[in-house]
């Protein structure tokens, strides 16, 4: 059983063929979609980004996925201070 290194849920939908399952359509999150069906080079990078022991590549990993809501945005200093500019 596969997962999906950005969403964490099996990333295809599977069917009884008689003999056994067999996966039919990748329904996970849309990078999980570009990764496992298209092979395109931002998720192929994002999931390299991830798995990298640097923090900055860690961080573009991060960003990537916020833009695809897959992790919640950071909490800045405005929100820690509880003004809404921060001050």
């Amino acid at each position: 059983m596969i997962t999906c290194p950005f969403c964490k849920r099996d990333p295809f939908h599977y069917v009884d063929v008689g003999t056994g399952m067999a996966a039919v359509a990748v329904t996970c999150c849309e990078l999980g979609v570009e990764l496992f069906q298209y092979g395109t080079k931002e998720a192929r990078q994002t999931l390299e980004n991830m798995r990298s022991h640097s923090p900055r590549r860690k961080a573009r990993a991060m960003k990537v996925l916020r833009e695809y809501d897959l992790r919640p945005q950071p909490k800045g200093r405005a929100a820690l201070s509880g003004e809404p500019n921060g001050a």
